[in-house]
């Protein structure tokens, strides 16, 4: 199989992409400025209740988000005596191999073996309150004295308060939320894992303060980040006429999806929800946006790859996978979703609950789990995984691990099926698209392309050639696919067309004769 279908369709994509970037997306200013302030709002509020928090648990003991140290005493309550031997005993790290650096192997324990580890090698983190330092006096420094016993000029630092003139003396009650950590795969450097991640896994599990504070951290963090990437980062790149024209990168990524730069709209939370879409509107007097979207695009195409007939069974029964996630792991369908797709990426740590419902995905979707063992097979002796587009991916350095499995084994089961999805696919679909408006002479102007997504500022009077257009670009990556790789794609397409007077609140457009 050669790389030249590959080649062709990214040559096609530059003129698409050339010609969104020069359209660019019309931004309504007042809608962003009015995003702006309710974030800030919020940012605010979510401050005061985490500071709240915080205090209610850890005393007077100064708590900084952003230190990893400091997470880890507030949400496991525990503190690493010797963090040397902390990250020897749990494989934390990377060594080098050569002159690359490579992530250290991470040991296999029990859970009763892990318990003892955590046990031994950490101490309990105790709730404080502060008090006047005595050394000093609150002052946080002193003077030494000379032979004739006059005072030096300049002062030293306190050596009992380290200068903070307080001191922070432990009441006796446990600081923190009190978290269990799951297994020796949460280890990390300052004790155990705080990142999004980690939480997100938890959080479907936990129950009172701890739930109300993961939740609200979680959320402070998303925010900041909407404020500064999406909100500001829109603002900047605005030009005099509300227009801002983002970057498309063909080339960034690791698995051939699109990035984009100033701001990365390729990074924007999925689904329906995100408030700044609002803020994206027609150019046109009496114009809309049209969108159109895949269903569940990426584990169709993880059901093709892998040619699983339960997966084709689902797709054409309009089965409820997040359904069907929440019964196994004992949790709300929204709650599901972070879940079900993750054994499509090699997902296997997790609380015991979700632990099951992996084992249980792989049971149900049995030609996906032995496709995943192929995949590595052919990593460990190729050292490269191809997919029906000729697209290849690299893994030099894979090998066999000691419990049987091999290293970057996520990036191998991953990277194919987002490279074909949204790699692929999805571009084919887009230049189909850009190719049917310009035979039509269409006004209408693709804008933008995200995650299994195409977007249109619709002229008037053009609404149901865009929404027939979309529908006909989408589907064609069957008939394409067999054009341009010699490849039946032959797993049901499903695809949504909306329509609004911004890209946030559109309404379905039925399809019509």
């Amino acid at each position: 199989m050669t790389l030249l279908p590959t080649l062709d369709l990214s040559f096609e994509m530059t003129s698409c992409l050339t010609d969104m970037e020069l359209a660019g997306m019309k931004i309504d200013s007042d809608a962003l400025d009015a995003l702006e302030v309710d974030y800030k709002a919020e940012l605010v509020e979510l401050e005061v209740r985490l500071n709240e928090m915080t205090k209610s648990v850890m005393g007077d003991t100064p708590i900084n988000y952003d230190s990893q140290d400091d997470m880890v005493q507030l949400i496991y309550s525990r503190r690493v005596k010797d963090k040397a031997l902390w990250k020897s005993t749990f494989g934390i790290g990377n060594h080098l191999k050569g002159n690359n650096k490579v992530q250290t192997w991470r040991p296999r324990m029990t859970k009763a073996a892990f318990s003892r580890e955590v046990k031994t090698q950490t101490e309990v983190v105790k709730r404080t309150r502060v008090i006047r330092c005595g050394a000093c006096q609150g002052s946080g420094e002193f003077y030494r004295k000379k032979k004739d016993g006059s005072d030096w000029k300049k002062a030293s630092k306190c050596k009992s308060c380290g200068g903070a003139g307080v001191i922070y003396q432990p009441t006796g009650k446990v600081a923190g939320f009190k978290l269990v950590p799951r297994s020796s795969q949460d280890a990390a450097e300052a004790g155990f894992q705080t990142n999004k991640k980690m939480f997100e896994e938890v959080l479907p599990f936990l129950e009172g303060d701890a739930k109300e504070f993961i939740e609200k951290f979680l959320r402070r963090s998303a925010v900041t980040t909407y404020l500064t990437t999406f909100v500001g980062g829109t603002r900047r790149g605005m030009d005099k006429h509300g227009i801002l024209r983002t970057s498309f990168n063909q080339i960034n990524t690791s698995t051939g999806r699109l990035s984009t730069s100033r701001p990365n709209f390729q990074n924007m939370p999925r689904g329906n929800t995100f408030p700044l879409r609002r803020c994206i509107v027609s150019r046109f007097e009496g114009g809309s946006i049209t969108k159109a979207d895949y269903s569940q695009l990426e584990f169709r195409v993880a059901g093709f790859l892998a040619q699983d007939k339960r997966v084709y069974e689902d797709v054409l029964a309009g089965v409820d996978v997040h359904a069907y996630t929440a019964s196994v792991i004992g949790c709300s369908r929204q709650e599901a979703k972070a879940d079900t797709f993750k054994p499509l990426y090699g997902g296997s740590s997790g609380t015991d609950n979700q632990q099951a419902y992996y084992r249980a995905f792989k049971e149900k979707y049995s030609g996906v789990a032995q496709w995943h063992e192929t995949l590595q097979t052919q990593a460990l002796i190729d050292k490269v995984v191809q997919i029906p587009s000729g697209r290849e991916y690299s893994f030099p350095y894979t090998k066999r691990t000691k419990w049987g499995g091999v290293t970057g084994a996520t990036r191998i089961k991953n990277y194919p099926v987002q490279g074909f999805a949204t790699g692929d696919l999805v571009p084919i679909s887009l230049v189909a698209l850009h190719r049917m408006f310009k035979l039509e002479g269409l006004k209408s102007i693709i804008i933008n392309t995200v995650h299994d997504e195409n977007v249109v500022d619709t002229f008037p009077g053009e609404e149901h050639s865009v929404a027939r257009l979309l529908r006909s670009s989408m589907m064609s990556i069957k008939e394409e696919c067999m054009k341009r790789y010699g490849v039946d794609y032959d797993m049901p397409i499903g695809i949504e067309v909306s329509r609004g007077l911004n890209w946030l609140e559109t309404e379905e457009v039925k399809e019509t004769p």
